[in-house]
């Protein structure tokens, strides 16, 4: 019986020694994990801050596009008008030019009748003034 109870007793020992390793552990691993939950609480903050950054950045990006776009188009505007008023002048040069030329070809026409009139008149002349004198 003694050993019996000897042998109870080195289980018991062996038992409060486990129980007081897990209850070591237990507050080791509840240690760790309030350190974990802590770690977990600081990174969901910095995700926060980050997404903030990152939301503003993107407001400012916008922003500085529209700005762009704006002065883009209020160039393309300025270039529009531009090429309106070059196609108006090219429009009115080319009319001048047509009126000289359609000036030009009348003048070259008298010319080439006077021209005709006086070849004629050199070469039938004579026989002209003599059909009429006689």
């Amino acid at each position: 019986m003694v050993s019996d109870i000897e042998h109870m007793e080195r289980r018991q020992s062996r038992i409060e020694d486990a129980i007081e390793r897990l209850t070591e552990i237990s507050a080791d691993l509840n240690k760790m994990l309030a350190v974990q939950e802590q770690r977990l609480s600081q990174q969901e903050r910095s995700m926060g801050i980050i997404e903030d950054m990152v939301e503003r950045r993107r407001e400012e990006y916008d922003k500085k596009l529209q700005n762009v776009y704006d002065v883009m188009r209020s160039e393309d505007n300025k270039i529009l008008e531009e090429l309106e008023e070059m196609r108006k002048e090219q429009k009115d040069q080319h009319r001048a030019i047509a009126e000289k030329m359609s000036g030009l070809e009348k003048i070259i026409w008298m010319y080439l009748g006077g021209f005709s009139v006086l070849v004629f008149m050199i070469t039938y002349g004579p026989k002209v003034v003599e059909l009429i004198v006689k």
